[in-house]
């Protein structure tokens, strides 16, 4: 025990909850009793049990009924008090008539003739001691690992205990495969561990709950004969219910989608599959859509079958064919996209527009091309109807006469450009990183786990000044070395399971790249605004960005090249331009903690105003911004001191583009119709002279740095798109005073024709604030619950402070 115990305070599991699980064996030909103990119930915790089977155990021993119970010390120290008394009773009371009704719930024996505590537990047991890694294993035991190397796990924890199985996972290096399921009492996760490594995480963490053989759906999938897929095929549509009726959609703007599919039907009615050519009809004849709409309504369908919960859909889809289903043939890019969007519109509902294809043939210097401006033009509408467009920022050129070189892995695909239209400034770019699997699985895998994936396109390449491209970055899967490590080609372990339009013979398929990535990225985005229905566009794109975050992979990266000397500022913009703000991180979008507090403001402002002089119209200067005293933690933001805490603020908004700048050699300037940055109080400041000094800095002409104080990542470097976000970290007190934030303007083509009289409009925005400090610190959202100001949002999310 006292093992256990030591273990489990460095794991900072809570006192009373540490303890040790302890497996309890039957008596032969009896039916172990356990009452009504569950892993959450109060006294002894019932973490498994495995009854006696027929057949005779492999180790040669009768078969017999066992359980595992978790006990903490003092636990265990009635357990053992209680055994004496049953020890006692048996001696004592040997006539069964003696005894009375027994009740489970009841307290210490009190009278001879009470049978004590756990009477049945004991009475059906032969011997209890501690557990093995053994008795956790609940899977057919001819299938437990006898390696003493590393092996895949299916490990089932309980769910009040996740943070310190993440903590001990982390402490021992142990790899986890995949994304956590979570059920009503447990969660369900792939390891890559030892079994000397998972001993260490059962004493620490005190969650485990029982060990199964990690399942593999994919392989298992593609071996069966074509009636045994149909039948699981249809056993996963029979764990789908929804999507209700009005449902935010996900419109596939791609090769069309094979609606006949069984786990597409629910989602995607004959009505709502559209064509923006007559003559190309809207069934796939390519299978590229009906990939992105099993991508986009399910994520990766070997994590749903290897699962047996239910699917409760909460979004629907919808399809558009954009693309010609055989050449030549095709409309223009920007005018299918423009079709594709006056079609699904006839019918109004709430909607995210998923866009895999590329444009090919136009700039990938990041200049803007017509595609992308329409991409623009689109998401802007009217400026108070907007769109949000997720695209993908394209694939690094290959055949299979003339594979990916793992030579252009080197500088993460510098040389290649993002296509068109992923430069839209509006759009939500969308790049692709390897996260599936571990590198241990495959030795040759050419991508780090958490890294680029090989073909996923950069802005690397594009020259400065330039938007952050891509903004995010998602599952895109692996590619695989060749012998002499000169080639890679995909691996399909490792690339994602969706939807096929060969159905029913064939109904699933392996999917991978941008394409992939920016399918479950518009799926994310669309069960985020199933949410949060009343979100503007620009702030769902704002909530994807801002729950991002950077892998390991990622960061070391910006570490190598700040010790070859590059500084920060410029280390992490390089990050930028290979993998936006990083993966977004869905607990941080869905779910809760009191260590997180994230402030969401919608708003508008007036950017522009006509000079009169003498009567006369003497041009166009820059008018308003907003400041916003924010409803801030500052007792308990003051009480943690020096302790280093995290403050991101993310602001996000829509311009209408003139692609004529291009031609003026006036894109960053004059491409926008107008530019927003903000600027956070500093330390030490008051609000008067906070905004009185952002007045004095925001130019007629130019930009500015969302942060140009100490402790910003980016160090002061001017961001040109329309998303600016920067992080701030630093000491608990310094943070406490940064309660203010403004919004300012900065000139775009508006302020240059008066004609238009565009001066006179109104721009809206989106603005995100957030503070996170370490665990335990306290409840930032209980703190300003009385302090928020109308048209401020409040939301919690789930997330710790980066290594």
């Amino acid at each position: 025990m006292d093992t256990y115990l030591a273990e489990q305070a460095i794991e900072k599991v809570p006192l009373a909850s540490r303890g040790m699980p302890v497996t309890v064996m039957a008596r032969p030909n009896v039916s172990l009793d356990v009452g009504a103990a569950r892993s959450n119930t109060r006294g002894l915790k019932l973490l498994n049990i495995r009854r006696a089977q027929s057949a005779v155990r492999p180790d040669g021993n009768d078969n017999a009924d066992q359980a595992t119970l978790f006990v903490t010390r003092n636990m265990l120290a009635s357990l053992r008090k209680n055994l004496d008394r049953y020890a006692e009773w048996e001696d004592t009371f040997q006539d069964a008539q003696k005894t009375v009704a027994y009740n489970e719930d009841d307290g210490d024996s009190e009278g001879e003739e009470r049978r004590p505590r756990n009477f049945w537990l004991f009475e059906t047991s032969a011997a209890i001691r501690p557990t093995t890694l053994r008795d956790l294993w609940t899977d057919d035991v001819e299938r437990f690992p006898r390696s003493v190397g590393k092996t895949k796990w299916e490990v089932w924890t309980r769910k009040g205990f996740q943070d310190s199985f993440v903590r001990a996972v982390e402490r021992f290096g142990i790899l986890s495969v995949g994304r956590p399921t979570e059920f009503v009492e447990t969660v369900v996760r792939n390891v890559v561990a030892s079994p000397e490594e998972l001993q260490r995480i059962v004493q620490s963490s005190a969650a485990v709950v029982e060990l199964r053989s990690a399942s593999s759906f994919v392989s298992d999938f593609f071996d069966m004969i074509p009636e045994q897929r149909a039948k699981v095929i249809d056993q996963i549509a029979a764990r789908i219910s929804g999507p209700l009726p009005n449902s935010p959609r996900t419109t596939i703007l791609d090769t069309g989608v094979n609606r006949a599919h069984p786990l597409l039907s629910r989602s995607l009615p004959s009505a709502r599959c559209y064509t923006v050519d007559p003559n190309w009809g809207t069934a796939d004849q390519k299978g590229h859509g009906t990939k992105m709409a099993g991508l986009a309504q399910f994520g990766d369908l070997a994590a749903v079958g290897s699962s047996s919960a239910p699917i409760i859909l909460s979004t629907e889809l919808e399809s558009v064919v954009v693309a010609a289903p055989q050449s030549p043939g095709d409309v223009p890019a920007r005018d299918a996209i423009k079709r594709a969007v006056d079609l699904v519109e006839k019918e109004r509902a709430l909607r995210i527009f998923c866009l895999a294809q590329t444009a090919e043939g136009e700039a990938e210097d990041g200049r803007p091309t017509s595609t992308s401006a329409v991409l623009d033009q689109l998401a802007y509408g009217d400026g108070s109807d907007t769109r949000l467009f997720c695209a993908a920022v394209g694939n690094a050129p290959r055949t299979p006469t003339e594979p990916y070189q793992v030579a252009d892995y080197e500088d993460r695909n510098g040389r290649f450009g993002i296509q068109s239209p992923a430069q839209a400034l509006n759009a939500l770019s969308v790049g692709a990183v390897s996260l599936k699997g571990n590198d241990q699985e495959v030795a040759d895998l050419l991508a780090p786990i958490g890294d680029l994936m090989p073909t996923s396109r950069t802005a690397t390449s594009w020259a400065k000044p330039h938007a952050a491209k891509p903004d995010i970055v998602m599952e895109g899967g692996n590619f695989e070395m060749d012998a002499l490590g000169l080639y890679a080609q995909p691996s399909a372990s490792h690339f994602v399971m969706t939807t096929s339009r060969d159905a029913p013979e064939r109904p699933l398929a392996l999917s991978g790249e941008t394409s992939t990535a920016t399918a479950l990225a518009a799926g994310l985005a669309t069960r985020l605004l199933a949410r949060y229905p009343d979100y503007r566009m620009e702030t769902i794109r704002a909530l994807m960005v801002h729950s991002a975050e950077w892998t390991p992979a990622m960061r070391a990266q910006a570490r190598r090249l700040i010790s070859a000397g590059m500084p920060s500022g410029e280390a992490w913009r390089i990050i930028l331009d290979r993998f936006g703000w990083g993966v977004p991180n869905q607990e941080r979008l869905f779910f809760t903690a009191s260590n997180a507090l994230t402030l969401i403001a919608e708003d508008e402002l007036l950017p522009y105003e006509r000079v009169m002089k003498d009567g006369r119209p003497a041009g166009i200067r820059l008018r308003q911004m907003k400041y916003f005293k924010l409803p801030w933690p500052r007792e308990i933001l003051r009480s943690l001191s020096n302790t280093q805490v995290e403050m991101r603020s993310t602001l996000s908004y829509f311009i209408e583009p003139d692609p004529h700048a291009v031609s003026r050699d006036r894109v960053v300037e004059r491409y926008p119709s107008h530019r927003l940055k903000f600027d956070v109080k500093r330390f030490g400041e008051s609000d008067a002279r906070a905004q009185h000094r952002y007045n004095l800095l925001v130019p007629e002409d130019g930009s500015i740095s969302a942060g140009s104080d100490e402790g910003w990542l980016l160090s002061g470097l001017s961001q040109r798109g329309t998303i600016v976000q920067d992080i701030w970290q630093g000491p608990a007190y310094r943070l406490a005073d940064r309660d203010g934030i403004s919004v300012a303007p900065v000139r775009g083509w508006w302020g240059d024709m008066s004609n238009l009289e565009n001066y006179e409009r109104s721009v809206r925005f989106s603005l995100v604030v957030s503070v996170r400090t370490p665990e335990q610190s306290g409840d930032l959202v209980a703190e300003i619950s009385n302090k928020i100001p109308a048209g401020v949002l409040v939301e919690r999310a789930v997330a710790t402070l980066p290594t």
